[in-house]
Protein backbone atom coordinates (compact mmCIF):
# COMPACT_ATOMS: atom_id res chain seq x y z
CA UNK A 1 0.00 0.00 0.00
CA UNK A 2 3.06 1.97 0.50
CA UNK A 3 3.27 3.42 -2.93
CA UNK A 4 -0.78 4.43 -2.87
CA UNK A 5 -0.23 6.32 0.20
CA UNK A 6 2.75 7.93 -2.25
CA UNK A 7 -0.09 8.85 -4.74
CA UNK A 8 -2.06 10.31 -1.93
CA UNK A 9 0.01 12.49 -0.20
CA UNK A 10 0.87 13.96 -3.99
CA UNK A 11 -2.57 14.10 -4.73
CA UNK A 12 -3.62 16.28 -1.41
CA UNK A 13 -0.49 18.44 -2.49
CA UNK A 14 -2.24 19.31 -5.76
CA UNK A 15 -5.27 19.45 -4.42
CA UNK A 16 -3.30 22.46 -1.41
CA UNK A 17 -1.60 23.76 -4.12
CA UNK A 18 -4.58 24.19 -6.50
CA UNK A 19 -6.61 25.94 -3.14
CA UNK A 20 -4.07 28.17 -2.17
CA UNK A 21 -3.76 30.10 -5.24
CA UNK A 22 -7.11 30.07 -6.42
CA UNK A 23 -7.81 33.74 -4.73
CA UNK A 24 -5.41 34.90 -7.79
CA UNK A 25 -7.97 33.47 -9.96
CA UNK A 26 -11.70 33.44 -8.31
CA UNK A 27 -12.32 36.21 -6.50
CA UNK A 28 -14.75 34.35 -4.24
CA UNK A 29 -12.11 32.27 -2.57
CA UNK A 30 -10.83 34.08 0.69
CA UNK A 31 -7.06 35.40 1.16
CA UNK A 32 -5.32 33.70 3.83
CA UNK A 33 -6.89 30.62 3.76
CA UNK A 34 -4.16 28.80 5.11
CA UNK A 35 -6.22 27.18 7.87
CA UNK A 36 -9.63 26.86 6.17
CA UNK A 37 -11.57 23.73 6.86
CA UNK A 38 -10.75 22.35 3.25
CA UNK A 39 -6.74 23.47 3.48
CA UNK A 40 -6.30 22.40 7.02
CA UNK A 41 -7.64 19.06 6.31
CA UNK A 42 -5.47 18.79 3.38
CA UNK A 43 -2.37 19.71 5.40
CA UNK A 44 -3.21 17.74 8.40
CA UNK A 45 -2.83 14.71 6.23
CA UNK A 46 -0.29 15.34 3.92
CA UNK A 47 2.11 15.68 6.91
CA UNK A 48 0.31 12.47 8.62
CA UNK A 49 0.88 10.46 5.65
CA UNK A 50 4.31 11.80 4.83
CA UNK A 51 5.34 10.57 8.45
CA UNK A 52 4.23 7.41 7.81
CA UNK A 53 6.13 6.98 4.57
CA UNK A 54 9.25 8.32 6.66
CA UNK A 55 8.64 5.25 9.99
CA UNK A 56 6.75 2.78 8.20
CA UNK A 57 9.37 -0.07 9.03
CA UNK A 58 8.57 0.81 12.08
CA UNK A 59 4.61 -0.03 12.11
CA UNK A 60 2.84 -2.42 10.74
CA UNK A 61 1.56 -1.79 6.80
CA UNK A 62 -1.29 0.59 6.46
CA UNK A 63 -4.83 -1.33 5.48
CA UNK A 64 -6.47 -0.94 2.47
CA UNK A 65 -9.50 0.11 4.47
CA UNK A 66 -7.63 3.56 5.54
CA UNK A 67 -6.46 4.29 2.33
CA UNK A 68 -9.69 3.92 0.65
CA UNK A 69 -11.59 5.49 4.11
CA UNK A 70 -9.08 8.85 3.98
CA UNK A 71 -9.71 9.07 0.01
CA UNK A 72 -13.15 9.21 0.67
CA UNK A 73 -12.77 11.68 3.68
CA UNK A 74 -10.34 14.07 2.46
CA UNK A 75 -12.03 14.51 -0.70
CA UNK A 76 -15.45 15.07 0.04
CA UNK A 77 -14.92 16.49 2.92
CA UNK A 78 -12.33 19.39 1.38
CA UNK A 79 -14.42 20.17 -1.88
CA UNK A 80 -18.05 19.76 0.23
CA UNK A 81 -16.79 22.78 2.38
CA UNK A 82 -15.51 24.72 -0.61
CA UNK A 83 -18.83 24.86 -2.33
CA UNK A 84 -20.51 25.61 0.71
CA UNK A 85 -18.44 28.39 1.37
CA UNK A 86 -18.94 29.49 -2.54
CA UNK A 87 -22.78 29.16 -1.94
CA UNK A 88 -23.19 30.17 1.60
CA UNK A 89 -24.72 33.82 1.18
CA UNK A 90 -22.29 36.85 3.05
CA UNK A 91 -22.61 37.72 6.30
CA UNK A 92 -23.98 41.56 6.08
CA UNK A 93 -24.70 42.47 9.22
CA UNK A 94 -23.05 44.60 11.93
CA UNK A 95 -20.52 43.17 14.20
CA UNK A 96 -21.46 41.78 17.65
CA UNK A 97 -20.41 43.90 20.36
CA UNK A 98 -19.14 42.81 23.65
CA UNK A 99 -21.05 42.78 26.84
CA UNK A 100 -18.46 43.88 29.09
CA UNK A 101 -20.57 42.93 32.32
CA UNK A 102 -21.57 39.56 31.27
CA UNK A 103 -17.99 39.18 30.25
CA UNK A 104 -16.90 40.71 33.78
CA UNK A 105 -19.42 38.51 35.36
CA UNK A 106 -18.09 35.04 34.16
CA UNK A 107 -14.46 36.27 34.90
CA UNK A 108 -15.09 36.81 38.52
CA UNK A 109 -17.09 33.50 38.57
CA UNK A 110 -14.60 31.61 36.96
CA UNK A 111 -11.64 33.45 39.45
CA UNK A 112 -13.79 32.68 42.29
CA UNK A 113 -14.66 28.40 41.17
CA UNK A 114 -11.57 27.41 39.10
CA UNK A 115 -8.81 27.89 41.46
CA UNK A 116 -10.98 26.15 44.35
CA UNK A 117 -11.91 22.91 42.03
CA UNK A 118 -8.44 22.75 41.15
CA UNK A 119 -7.07 23.04 44.42
CA UNK A 120 -9.80 20.16 45.70
CA UNK A 121 -8.62 18.22 42.65
CA UNK A 122 -5.02 18.42 43.74
CA UNK A 123 -5.79 17.87 47.32
CA UNK A 124 -7.50 14.88 46.47
CA UNK A 125 -5.19 13.10 44.30
CA UNK A 126 -2.93 13.64 46.58
CA UNK A 127 -4.71 11.91 49.36
CA UNK A 128 -5.58 8.88 46.50
CA UNK A 129 -1.47 8.63 45.11
CA UNK A 130 1.72 9.19 45.94
CA UNK A 131 3.28 12.43 45.23
CA UNK A 132 5.69 11.24 42.66
CA UNK A 133 2.25 10.28 40.76
CA UNK A 134 0.29 13.46 41.05
CA UNK A 135 0.29 14.54 37.56
CA UNK A 136 -0.82 10.67 36.74
CA UNK A 137 -3.71 10.60 39.52
CA UNK A 138 -4.74 13.89 38.21
CA UNK A 139 -5.16 12.56 34.46
CA UNK A 140 -7.15 9.11 35.87
CA UNK A 141 -9.39 10.92 38.46
CA UNK A 142 -10.14 13.43 35.60
CA UNK A 143 -11.18 10.80 33.50
CA UNK A 144 -13.46 8.61 36.28
CA UNK A 145 -16.61 10.42 36.93
CA UNK A 146 -16.82 8.98 40.79
CA UNK A 147 -13.44 10.48 41.39
CA UNK A 148 -14.01 13.36 39.62
CA UNK A 149 -13.59 16.58 42.04
CA UNK A 150 -14.39 19.63 39.75
CA UNK A 151 -17.87 18.62 39.67
CA UNK A 152 -19.94 21.06 37.41
CA UNK A 153 -16.96 23.07 37.17
CA UNK A 154 -15.73 21.05 34.68
CA UNK A 155 -17.63 22.48 31.72
CA UNK A 156 -15.75 25.84 32.52
CA UNK A 157 -12.98 24.42 29.92
CA UNK A 158 -15.03 26.20 27.84
CA UNK A 159 -16.16 29.02 29.69
CA UNK A 160 -12.19 29.73 30.18
CA UNK A 161 -11.50 29.40 26.32
CA UNK A 162 -14.39 32.06 25.51
CA UNK A 163 -13.31 34.52 27.79
CA UNK A 164 -9.55 33.57 26.43
CA UNK A 165 -11.08 34.31 22.71
CA UNK A 166 -12.62 37.66 23.71
CA UNK A 167 -9.24 38.90 25.32
CA UNK A 168 -7.34 37.63 22.19
CA UNK A 169 -9.67 39.23 19.89
CA UNK A 170 -10.31 42.87 21.47
CA UNK A 171 -9.03 45.78 19.22
CA UNK A 172 -6.71 46.62 21.75
CA UNK A 173 -5.23 43.63 23.90
CA UNK A 174 -5.45 44.40 27.78
CA UNK A 175 -2.56 42.44 28.92
CA UNK A 176 -3.42 42.24 32.42
CA UNK A 177 -6.97 41.07 31.84
CA UNK A 178 -5.11 37.92 29.26
CA UNK A 179 -2.22 37.03 31.56
CA UNK A 180 -5.60 36.55 33.91
CA UNK A 181 -7.18 34.26 31.69
CA UNK A 182 -4.15 32.34 30.58
CA UNK A 183 -3.26 31.89 34.39
CA UNK A 184 -6.90 30.10 34.20
CA UNK A 185 -6.06 27.94 31.76
CA UNK A 186 -3.01 26.80 32.82
CA UNK A 187 -5.09 25.36 36.20
CA UNK A 188 -7.26 23.78 34.05
CA UNK A 189 -4.44 22.03 32.32
CA UNK A 190 -3.34 21.17 35.47
CA UNK A 191 -6.47 19.72 36.35
CA UNK A 192 -6.91 17.30 33.65
CA UNK A 193 -3.47 16.89 32.39
CA UNK A 194 -5.60 16.59 29.10
CA UNK A 195 -3.62 17.17 25.52
CA UNK A 196 -7.12 18.27 23.79
CA UNK A 197 -7.85 21.20 26.39
CA UNK A 198 -3.94 22.72 26.08
CA UNK A 199 -4.29 22.37 22.27
CA UNK A 200 -7.85 24.06 22.34
CA UNK A 201 -6.45 27.04 23.99
CA UNK A 202 -3.50 27.54 22.02
CA UNK A 203 -4.49 26.73 19.06
CA UNK A 204 -7.90 28.48 19.01
CA UNK A 205 -5.56 31.62 19.96
CA UNK A 206 -3.02 31.27 17.49
CA UNK A 207 -6.08 30.91 14.50
CA UNK A 208 -7.70 34.34 16.17
CA UNK A 209 -4.23 35.69 16.19
CA UNK A 210 -3.31 35.13 12.83
CA UNK A 211 -6.28 36.27 11.54
CA UNK A 212 -6.31 39.41 12.87
CA UNK A 213 -3.12 39.85 11.38
CA UNK A 214 -0.90 39.93 14.64
CA UNK A 215 1.03 37.05 14.00
CA UNK A 216 2.87 35.04 11.26
CA UNK A 217 2.97 31.65 10.21
CA UNK A 218 6.37 31.51 12.11
CA UNK A 219 5.17 31.50 15.84
CA UNK A 220 1.99 28.67 14.69
CA UNK A 221 4.70 26.45 13.47
CA UNK A 222 6.91 27.07 16.54
CA UNK A 223 3.78 26.42 18.84
CA UNK A 224 3.06 23.16 16.76
CA UNK A 225 6.58 22.04 17.80
CA UNK A 226 6.23 23.01 21.21
CA UNK A 227 2.73 21.10 21.93
CA UNK A 228 4.96 18.49 20.05
CA UNK A 229 7.57 18.19 22.49
CA UNK A 230 5.15 18.54 25.90
CA UNK A 231 3.93 14.92 24.85
CA UNK A 232 6.80 13.09 25.95
CA UNK A 233 7.00 15.93 28.91
CA UNK A 234 3.03 14.94 29.57
CA UNK A 235 4.22 11.01 29.72
CA UNK A 236 6.96 11.62 31.97
CA UNK A 237 4.91 13.58 34.49
CA UNK A 238 2.07 11.25 34.50
CA UNK A 239 4.85 8.88 35.98
CA UNK A 240 4.60 5.89 33.57
CA UNK A 241 7.18 3.06 32.60
CA UNK A 242 10.32 4.24 32.60
CA UNK A 243 11.79 0.62 30.83
CA UNK A 244 12.61 1.54 27.37
CA UNK A 245 15.54 4.75 27.15
CA UNK A 246 14.74 7.56 27.50
CA UNK A 247 15.40 8.13 23.60
CA UNK A 248 12.94 5.19 22.57
CA UNK A 249 9.90 6.17 24.35
CA UNK A 250 10.06 9.65 23.20
CA UNK A 251 10.08 8.66 19.45
CA UNK A 252 7.58 5.37 20.20
CA UNK A 253 5.17 8.25 22.12
CA UNK A 254 5.59 10.06 18.88
CA UNK A 255 4.43 7.65 16.61
CA UNK A 256 2.03 6.77 18.81
CA UNK A 257 0.20 10.73 19.36
CA UNK A 258 0.69 10.92 15.57
CA UNK A 259 0.09 8.18 13.44
CA UNK A 260 -0.36 4.54 15.08
CA UNK A 261 -4.19 5.40 14.75
CA UNK A 262 -3.60 5.37 11.22
CA UNK A 263 -2.43 1.48 11.58
CA UNK A 264 -5.07 1.43 13.85
CA UNK A 265 -8.14 1.84 12.01
CA UNK A 266 -7.63 -1.24 10.04
CA UNK A 267 -8.53 -3.22 13.28
CA UNK A 268 -12.12 -1.52 12.99
CA UNK A 269 -15.58 -3.32 11.23
CA UNK A 270 -17.82 -1.85 9.11
CA UNK A 271 -21.26 -1.17 10.16
CA UNK A 272 -20.10 -3.40 13.98
CA UNK A 273 -22.06 -1.03 16.14
CA UNK A 274 -24.13 -2.61 18.35
CA UNK A 275 -27.34 -0.33 17.62
CA UNK A 276 -28.11 2.21 14.94
CA UNK A 277 -25.20 5.05 14.91
CA UNK A 278 -24.50 4.34 18.70
CA UNK A 279 -20.75 5.59 18.09
CA UNK A 280 -21.29 8.64 15.62
CA UNK A 281 -25.14 10.37 16.86
CA UNK A 282 -24.78 9.57 20.55
CA UNK A 283 -25.56 13.14 21.58
CA UNK A 284 -28.72 12.42 19.59
CA UNK A 285 -29.63 9.59 21.80
CA UNK A 286 -28.88 11.09 24.82
CA UNK A 287 -31.53 14.38 24.06
CA UNK A 288 -34.20 11.64 22.95
CA UNK A 289 -33.55 10.51 26.57
CA UNK A 290 -33.60 13.54 28.32
CA UNK A 291 -36.87 14.38 26.47
CA UNK A 292 -38.42 11.21 27.86
CA UNK A 293 -38.57 8.83 24.52
CA UNK A 294 -37.77 4.99 25.20
CA UNK A 295 -33.99 4.49 23.80
CA UNK A 296 -30.95 2.80 25.28
CA UNK A 297 -28.23 5.39 25.52
CA UNK A 298 -24.46 4.29 24.34
CA UNK A 299 -21.80 4.31 26.87
CA UNK A 300 -19.22 6.71 26.28
CA UNK A 301 -16.42 3.36 27.26
CA UNK A 302 -12.94 3.95 25.92
CA UNK A 303 -12.05 2.11 22.63
CA UNK A 304 -10.01 -1.07 23.18
CA UNK A 305 -6.28 -0.61 22.64
CA UNK A 306 -4.73 -2.64 20.21
CA UNK A 307 -1.09 -3.20 18.64
CA UNK A 308 0.51 -1.42 15.90
CA UNK A 309 2.63 -2.68 16.86
CA UNK A 310 2.86 0.34 19.75
CA UNK A 311 -0.38 0.14 21.72
CA UNK A 312 -2.99 2.78 20.94
CA UNK A 313 -6.66 3.09 21.28
CA UNK A 314 -7.39 5.95 19.18
CA UNK A 315 -8.55 5.40 15.59
CA UNK A 316 -8.95 8.58 13.23
CA UNK A 317 -11.83 11.15 12.44
CA UNK A 318 -12.96 7.79 10.34
CA UNK A 319 -13.32 5.61 13.16
CA UNK A 320 -17.24 6.73 14.40
CA UNK A 321 -18.92 6.52 10.65
CA UNK A 322 -17.02 3.55 9.90
CA UNK A 323 -18.45 1.39 12.73
CA UNK A 324 -21.56 2.83 12.34
CA UNK A 325 -22.00 2.91 8.84
CA UNK A 326 -19.08 1.96 6.70
CA UNK A 327 -17.80 3.64 3.61
CA UNK A 328 -21.51 5.40 3.12
CA UNK A 329 -21.19 6.96 6.84
CA UNK A 330 -17.37 8.21 6.06
CA UNK A 331 -18.62 9.92 3.13
CA UNK A 332 -21.77 11.10 4.31
CA UNK A 333 -20.59 12.53 7.43
CA UNK A 334 -17.46 14.37 5.40
CA UNK A 335 -20.59 16.20 2.87
CA UNK A 336 -21.73 16.98 6.11
CA UNK A 337 -19.75 18.43 8.33
CA UNK A 338 -17.83 19.77 5.12
CA UNK A 339 -21.03 21.86 4.26
CA UNK A 340 -21.26 23.06 8.03
CA UNK A 341 -18.30 23.95 8.70
CA UNK A 342 -17.61 25.68 5.27
CA UNK A 343 -20.52 27.91 5.57
CA UNK A 344 -19.44 28.52 8.78
CA UNK A 345 -15.71 29.58 7.82
CA UNK A 346 -17.72 31.94 5.08
CA UNK A 347 -19.64 33.63 7.35
CA UNK A 348 -16.77 34.54 9.96
CA UNK A 349 -14.70 35.29 6.85
CA UNK A 350 -17.39 37.79 6.09
CA UNK A 351 -17.43 39.87 8.75
CA UNK A 352 -19.60 37.63 12.12
CA UNK A 353 -17.27 37.84 14.76
CA UNK A 354 -19.21 35.06 16.88
CA UNK A 355 -18.80 33.03 13.72
CA UNK A 356 -15.10 33.44 13.76
CA UNK A 357 -15.01 32.50 17.27
CA UNK A 358 -16.62 29.01 17.10
CA UNK A 359 -14.84 28.25 13.80
CA UNK A 360 -11.44 29.01 15.75
CA UNK A 361 -12.54 26.09 18.14
CA UNK A 362 -13.58 24.15 15.34
CA UNK A 363 -10.36 24.60 14.13
CA UNK A 364 -8.71 22.83 16.69
CA UNK A 365 -10.83 19.59 16.35
CA UNK A 366 -10.08 19.68 12.33
CA UNK A 367 -6.35 19.74 13.82
CA UNK A 368 -6.76 16.46 15.69
CA UNK A 369 -8.53 14.45 12.99
CA UNK A 370 -6.24 12.38 13.02
CA UNK A 371 -6.35 11.05 16.20
CA UNK A 372 -10.14 11.13 17.04
CA UNK A 373 -13.76 12.22 15.83
CA UNK A 374 -14.70 15.52 18.31
CA UNK A 375 -17.25 16.83 15.59
CA UNK A 376 -20.51 14.95 15.73
CA UNK A 377 -19.37 12.98 19.22
CA UNK A 378 -18.00 16.64 20.68
CA UNK A 379 -22.06 18.62 19.85
CA UNK A 380 -22.46 19.10 22.88
CA UNK A 381 -18.84 21.19 23.79
CA UNK A 382 -19.70 23.04 20.34
CA UNK A 383 -23.45 24.02 21.68
CA UNK A 384 -21.62 24.82 25.00
CA UNK A 385 -19.52 27.03 22.90
CA UNK A 386 -21.96 28.96 21.29
CA UNK A 387 -24.23 29.57 24.40
CA UNK A 388 -21.36 31.16 25.73
CA UNK A 389 -20.35 33.10 22.91
CA UNK A 390 -23.85 34.44 22.56
CA UNK A 391 -24.21 35.35 26.54
CA UNK A 392 -20.85 37.32 26.32
CA UNK A 393 -22.61 39.13 22.70
CA UNK A 394 -25.72 40.01 24.88
CA UNK A 395 -26.94 42.56 26.53
CA UNK A 396 -29.91 41.41 28.78
CA UNK A 397 -32.57 43.40 30.64
CA UNK A 398 -35.24 42.53 32.21
CA UNK A 399 -37.74 45.57 31.83
CA UNK A 400 -36.60 45.87 28.08
CA UNK A 401 -36.06 43.54 25.37
CA UNK A 402 -32.95 41.67 25.19
CA UNK A 403 -30.47 43.51 23.22
CA UNK A 404 -28.64 41.02 20.49
CA UNK A 405 -25.53 43.24 20.04
CA UNK A 406 -24.42 44.22 24.12
CA UNK A 407 -21.60 46.59 24.71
Amino acid sequence: MLPIVIFLILAFCGMLALFLLSPRYFSYMPERQIFSPWDTTLIVWIVILSLYVLVHDELYPVSEQFVCGITIWVFTFSLSSVVSFILFPSYKKEKWEVCEKNVDFITVLALVLVPFAVYKAVQHAYMIGSPEELFYTLRMQAIDPEENQLGFVKYFVYVVNVLLIIEVSRNKIRKWRLALVVVLCVLFFIATMAKITLFMYIFSSLYLLYEDKRISLRPIVIGMLFLISLIPVMYFLRGNSNEETNAELVGNLLLIYSIASVIAFGYVSPCSSAQWGETSLRFFYVILSFLGFDVDVPTTALQDFCDTPLPTNVYTVLFPYYKDFGFTGIALFALLEGGIIGALYKSSKTGNNIAKYLYAYIFTLLMMQFVDEQIFQGLSSIIQMSILLLICHTKFSFNKNVERHGG
